[in-house]
């Protein structure tokens, strides 16, 4: 957690120096250095607002170099830096505009550092200002660089004030030279000339591809579910505790032996993906770790073996040489699986983020937590909800409180349209695609729901239906490439703008990786292409939701809905939560794995969805994953009353999308459909 901080300090601020004032130029009493809030904010995340944050600073006197414990106090909105008003007479020279420079390692408490200032016309003054990565100074009166971002000021810091900051520009030199043996040309026997890459270079390369903190955890998690792991523990360590910023992700999969460990670290191994396999490219690893720092460890370990593990350090990485070295105490500690088995990544020396939207009442580094927690509810929601054929349900937890899915068609009130198939060409054969509308509730209605739990439940359900942000910009369509979600939001230029009166449609949309070529999907998995083929098909099914939404907006808002809830979001028949593998009245419920009557034969998976449709009575298909998908109209309430009488038994359940299936081959629906709109007689 090493930073540069840069200040042109003001009249103000000057009075911290006894020679400023002694020569009369004060203009008022302030003793002390502003710090801007969002620089505190991103040097010192952990930081609460009541916090003093203590520092031991070094600084220059008129005897040499002198240490001063000082420290930050919030004022207003921003900080100030106290405890040391300098008598020495070498500050004579401060006036406004003058440059202040510190260098701060925040990783430990109290932090410890160097600061110094520049007069406005010196020459270190005028490179610095004259330097790009200060141009932040151009729309901030402070900025905080971090790591590379600082790199050639501190260098110009060195030769200005080499015995503050003495050890600048050193770690650079040596990994200039180790860089170089990579560097090497050499003809190869047949007379080529080989050119390998720049190892850091290319790091740094396959780290830019834009993973936000949380997208490049959900990279990691995506590998621990491929290895069949059903807890995944993610431990982001205090940044002020004596180790920076760290995070380690850890699982109880299947673990690595030395070959495939080697294989996974490699940049550009290969990877043997199942047909289920959430990953791509076999780039997670490397580039989602890459992402957010330098150094990345990976421990690992199968079942009845000793564990095993390697490191990449970018800036020491010499002819593409991993490292073996043992790990240290605290390494150790943070790396320790809690299974016999299981694989754990360690980010070390995490490169902060340029900014951070602190949560009301939460601190930066409490924010982050919140922020992935939420990320990681919502793109593996079908995981956590146990609901991804083929897969076990699986639990995360984030510094051991564990996460919770957020659905975000799975409120008991959204409203499901039919499921539509659609088969896309490929050059091997075609991909199934699976496209269904919903129409959230209003507002008002969501309020109503759960007006018995009070104001807070109320509160929290419709943060979580908006997915924390704005309704109107989580409306469109919501993409799952093998039951996770790796888009969402927007209409895909199918629509330009999103429209206030349409913010309650959503349209999810499932394939595979068959469709991975045709989708366009990028290296990172957060860039899909849909053809026109299917955006056209998606529109006539977007079209009926968009168009109910717009009618909630036309008339009072008059909901009619169930009495006040008195539970949990995962009550009730209406919303999506009605394709789960539970048990319950208008639930799904799912035969797959158990025995039928014999004993032997496998019950064949059947998944029941409740949709709004005056097109059928009922519709049998075959899902992606080769179960049977059934799904009943609203208007059909007989057959919706024997659904939830059977709802509990897979094997009742198999035999009734059979019999619907043989209805269809002689016209059943038709006759139904055509039938005498009046009343029938209920049979008790």
């Amino acid at each position: 957690m090493n930073f540069l901080i840069l200040r042109l300090l003001t009249r103000s601020e000057l009075g911290m120096f006894h020679e400023f004032r002694r020569l009369g130029k004060e203009g008022s009493k302030q003793r002390a250095i502003n710090f801007d809030g969002a620089v505190v904010d991103r040097v010192f995340p952990a930081a609460k607002d009541s916090d003093e944050i203590s520092l031991q600073l070094r600084y220059t006197t008129d005897e040499g170099t002198s240490v001063a414990s000082q420290w930050l106090k919030r004022q207003a909105k921003n900080w100030r830096l106290e405890g040391n008003c300098p008598k020495d007479k070498l500050y004579s020279f401060v006036d406004p505009n003058c440059l202040f420079a510190m260098e701060i390692d925040s990783g430990s408490n109290p932090a410890v550092g160097s600061w110094t200032v520049f007069a406005a016309d010196d020459p270190t003054t005028r490179a610095i200002l004259a330097n790009a990565e200060s141009a932040g100074l151009a729309g901030a009166s402070m900025i905080a660089l971090h790591g590379e971002e600082g790199e050639q000021i501190k260098s110009l810091l060195n030769s200005g004030n080499p015995e503050l900051f003495p050890l600048i520009g050193k770690r650079n030199s040596q990994s200039i030279k180790k860089r170089a043996s990579s560097m090497q040309k050499a003809v190869t026997k047949n007379g080529r000339l080989q050119l390998p890459p720049n190892p850091t270079r290319l790091a740094d390369i396959l780290g830019s591809v834009g993973h936000t903190m949380p997208a490049a955890v959900a990279d990691l998690v995506d590998n621990s579910i491929t290895h069949e792991a059903t807890r995944i523990d993610i431990t982001f360590g205090r940044p002020d505790e004596g180790h920076g910023r760290w995070m380690a992700i850890a699982d109880n999969g299947s673990g690595m032996n030395e070959d495939r460990l080697a294989e996974a670290m490699r940049v550009g191994g290969q990877s043997d993906y199942s047909e289920d396999a959430l990953g791509k490219y076999g780039f997670g690893l490397k580039g989602a770790s890459w992402s957010q720092t330098k150094i990345f460890t990976v421990v690992t370990k199968e079942e009845g073996q000793p564990a095993l593990h390697m490191t990449w350090d970018a800036d020491d990485m010499g002819d593409w040489e991993v490292k073996l070295e043992p790990l240290e105490p605290w390494e150790e500690a943070a790396t320790k699986l809690k299974s016999s088995r299981g694989t754990v990544v360690l980010w070390k020396e995490m490169k902060p983020p340029q900014s951070v939207v602190a949560l009301k009442s939460l601190d930066p580094y409490s924010s982050e937590v919140a922020a992935l927690e939420r990320h990681l509810g919502l793109v593996f929601h079908r995981f956590l909800e146990g609901k991804v054929s083929g897969r076990k349900k699986i639990v995360i937890a984030i510094n051991g409180i564990p996460v919770t899915p957020n659905n975000p068609v799975g409120h008991p009130l959204v409203t499901q349209y039919e499921l539509k198939p659609v088969k896309i060409p490929t050059e091997s054969g075609e991909g199934r695609v699976q496209v269904q509308a919903f129409l959230l509730p209003t507002e008002d209605e969501i309020a109503l729901h759960h007006s018995g739990d009070g104001p807070e439940a109320v509160r929290l359900a419709l943060d979580r239906i908006g997915l924390y942000g704005k309704r109107n910009e989580s409306q469109g369509l919501y993409i799952y490439r093998h039951g996770r979600l790796i888009k969402w939001g927007g209409w895909a230029q199918m629509w330009e703008t999103n429209d206030e009166k349409t913010k309650l449609a959503r349209v999810v949309v499932d394939f595979d990786k068959t469709l991975d070529d045709v989708f366009k999907i990028n290296i990172s998995k957060q860039t899909v292409q849909l053809p026109q083929q299917l955006q056209a098909e998606i529109k006539k099914q977007a079209a009926v939701a968009r168009k109910d939404s717009q009618k909630k907006y036309r008339r009072p808002r008059q909901p009619e809905v169930p009495k006040p809830s008195t539970s949990s979001q995962s009550k009730g028949t209406t919303g999506a939560d009605a394709t789960s593998t539970t048990e319950g009245a208008g639930k799904a419920t799912s035969g797959e794995g158990k025995a039928g009557k014999s004993g032997t034969t496998p019950v064949t998976k059947v998944t029941i969805r409740k949709v709004k449709t005056d097109k059928f009575l009922w519709k049998v298909s075959t899902g992606l994953t080769g179960g049977l998908e059934v799904q009943i109209s609203e208007s059909e309430t007989f057959l919706g009353e024997l659904v939830e009488e059977v709802g509990t038994n897979p094997e009742a359940m198999a035999s009734l999308a059979r019999f619907l299936g043989r209805l269809d081959t002689v016209d059943a629906q038709k006759a139904l459909l055509t039938q005498s709109s009046a009343p029938a007689t209920k049979v008790h």
